[in-house]
């Protein structure tokens, strides 16, 4: 069985991904939109007011934060084991 590098429990990516933005360091994000896809680059801005949190990409892609389930190796916690 494989293990992965996780969030501790109720973290989230918010503070890995503002930091990722504001070093211009490109992500590697895994989401779970009604199965898992990759989106990769640099974040453009973070709207973590907003009714639905999220992110906005160079290329003008939006993600809800709560469909990020990996960023840059890093997984949530459900996702620790396969």
């Amino acid at each position: 069985m494989d293990s992965r590098t996780t969030l501790k429990c109720n973290a989230t990516f918010i503070d890995l991904l503002s930091n990722c933005m504001q070093t211009k360091t490109k992500v590697a994000m895994l989401l779970d939109n009604n199965g898992l896809i990759r989106a990769e680059g640099l974040i453009k801005t973070m709207e973590i007011n907003a009714t639905q949190p999220y992110i906005e990409m160079q290329g003008g892609l939006k993600i809800a934060l709560d469909t990020i389930t990996a960023v840059n190796g890093i997984f949530v916690a459900s996702y620790s084991e396969c």
